[in-house]
């Protein structure tokens, strides 16, 4: 427990970039009132952030390692790391990964799932500041990991953790917070290539009007099976053409779970696009394509279902035309949504700033 003082303990956010980092910001704004309401303490609570890369493995065992140095070097009495790495322990998903004895602690921000992300980490968060400074929350306080429970690790724990926090609500939670942390909706806005192929796509399929007279043949289910069809089509064009399919991480279940959470995120990622896609032609159709016209190339009276069908179908046309055009996308662009490649990249970057380190006299 650190000394009674005016200023009182130094609480370190330490933080991977991207969504990490993202919720460092945005929780240290409140959480020294935050930490003053639910934790006995006499002191006025300090926080500070600081977000870089810190993984050394696929464990993400270097954030340890990086906060222990915070801590020895800095003015931090306790460091709580954030990384949207996914953990397990015997299949279960981690929580937090804690060392007692250095008065530091890793979040896995994945298993606290997809909604309501802050409040959970606020809760995680308090918990393990009072447990790594010894100090006793307040009665009544609320706070801590729903469903968590404390899970010793026995043995020789030289450079890891003393225990883990873990949650018995299973991977449904843990895969949604993957999700989450791959931040599907900016893949579908930052594929400039594929936006454009879409739209090119779309247009034929608006002003082509034989197109319309199949798209009020087709039956509903033929039209619904060739939408989720183009998505399945896209989002295995962009795994295979891009090479995103994880093999390289030893472990089974982790292995797993991250070819999961990109399928799932590039399943969503499309879907937001495809979606964008219909907006769109759904405005252009209302306004460059009379009903009376459609009535004239149908060969009946036209009707809102009508319209719908050619819009979908356009839609359809746009979204295998992205597929196509995101083999332009640049690689790096389209594996920030993979967990796997974002940690390789990080590592890298952090062993650059560590050579950085060493050279500077």
């Amino acid at each position: 427990m650190p000394n009674e003082t005016d200023t009182g303990p130094v609480v370190g956010l330490l933080a991977d970039p991207n969504l990490p980092g993202e919720l460092a910001r945005r929780l240290a704004d409140g959480l020294p009132q935050v930490l003053a309401a639910r934790l006995d303490a006499p002191w006025t609570w300090l926080v500070e952030t600081v977000v870089e890369p810190f993984e050394a493995n696929d464990r993400g065992e270097g954030a340890l390692e990086r906060a222990r140095e915070r801590v020895r070097r800095t003015r931090w009495d306790t460091a709580i790391c954030l990384t949207d790495v996914p953990a397990t322990a015997g299949g279960v998903p981690v929580v937090a990964e804690v060392a007692d004895g250095d008065n530091v602690a890793v979040v896995s921000v994945p298993a606290l799932g997809g909604v309501r992300l802050l409040p959970r980490l606020r809760d995680a968060v308090v918990e393990l500041v009072g447990r790594l400074l010894e100090v006793e929350p307040v009665p009544g306080a609320r706070g801590g990991v729903r469903g968590g429970e404390l899970l010793r690790r026995p043995g020789d724990r030289s450079g890891s953790s003393d225990a883990a926090v873990v949650t018995r609500r299973g991977g449904v939670r843990l895969l949604a917070g993957a999700v989450r942390a791959n931040r599907p909706w900016r893949l579908a806005l930052g594929l400039s290539a594929a936006l454009a192929g879409g739209i090119a796509g779309s247009a034929f399929g608006l002003m082509y009007s034989n197109l319309w007279q199949l798209a009020t043949a087709l039956d509903p289910w033929r039209l619904a099976c060739a939408y989720v069809g183009s998505l399945v089509l896209f989002t295995g064009w962009l795994i295979v053409g891009h090479r995103l399919w994880e093999r390289s991480v030893p472990q089974r279940d982790l292995r797993g779970l991250l070819n999961a959470g990109t399928v799932l995120t590039l399943v969503v990622g499309t879907a937001v696009f495809s979606l964008a896609l219909l907006t769109l032609n759904s405005v252009v159709a209302s306004v460059i394509v009379p009903p009376e016209y459609l009535t004239r190339v149908v060969g009946h009276a036209a009707g809102f279902g009508d319209y719908v069908r050619v819009v979908v179908l356009a839609t359809i046309l746009g979204v295998v035309a992205g597929a196509v055009g995101s083999g332009l996308e640049d690689d790096a662009t389209v594996r920030q949504v993979a967990h796997g490649h974002r940690q390789r990249e990080r590592r890298d970057r952090a062993a650059r700033i560590d050579a950085a380190a060493r050279e500077d006299p």
